[in-house]
């Protein structure tokens, strides 16, 4: 079950891109990436608690974690509140040459490090990779690298090779107010609070013999403070 409120201008550093990378970022930030799916909201008692927390200082007694601590104290159901800093970047795109039609998402969190998928759909079929959370950075001085080892995606597992994508990037805007709050799954709530900078991105990528060119309707910078409360202390 998941709730939300929200005051910000398009997409929150949640609602980004919905593969690998954006599966990951959808519970470590706690908001989803760009297909995130909302339910019916929880009891209003929950609802309420959520709302108080978004609108009042944080407890003392969530000191602010980054790195793989935070992982792993959200792993252990800790219900001591957690709060991150997350500063980061997000990049959903698509391409197609010819018969050959791609999707790469890459996301970089410094909370919880680099996370890269890829799917790519061809006339002899389907391939795909990803990686993460990895330690090196894919988004660096204005400038997109990342190399997903890819696979046949037809139970076989063969390797096929490596994508390559490479790419720029800069700031298209200026930055835009986030400020939600989530709960998923029940009792469980995220409450993120920072900015989305959408930038400018122009990548491609080359995979299976060919260079596709990409094009990314979903490409942001990301500064955030999330606290993640655990009511139910599962």
């Amino acid at each position: 079950m998941r709730i939300t409120a929200r005051t910000t201008a398009g997409s929150t550093a949640g609602t980004t891109a919905g593969t690998t990378a954006g599966n990951a970022a959808a519970c470590l930030i706690g908001v989803g990436m760009l297909a995130a799916n909302l339910a019916a909201a929880p009891a209003a008692s929950a609802a309420q608690a959520a709302q108080a927390a978004l609108t009042t200082q944080a407890a003392p007694a969530a000191p602010t974690t980054s790195g793989t601590g935070a992982a792993d104290r959200l792993q252990a159901g800790d219900r001591t509140p957690v709060r991150t800093a997350e500063k980061g970047y997000a990049l959903f795109c698509t391409g197609r040459s010819g018969d050959v039609s791609v999707v790469v998402d890459l996301y970089q969190n410094s909370a919880f490090g680099t996370h890269a998928s890829l799917s790519v759909e061809a006339p002899d079929g389907e391939y795909g990779g990803g990686y993460g959370p990895e330690e090196t950075a894919v988004f660096d001085g204005g400038a997109v690298s990342a190399s997903v080892p890819v696979r046949r995606l037809d139970g076989s597992g063969e390797p096929a090779g490596s994508a390559t994508v490479t790419g720029t990037y800069e700031e298209a805007g200026r930055p835009e107010r986030v400020r939600e709050v989530i709960e998923d799954p029940a009792g469980h709530f995220v409450i993120t609070r920072g900015t989305n900078t959408p930038l400018d991105a122009a990548a491609s990528v080359e995979v299976l013999g060919r260079t596709v060119p990409l094009t990314c309707p979903t490409a942001f910078a990301f500064d955030l403070t999330v606290l993640r409360v655990n009511t139910t202390g599962g």
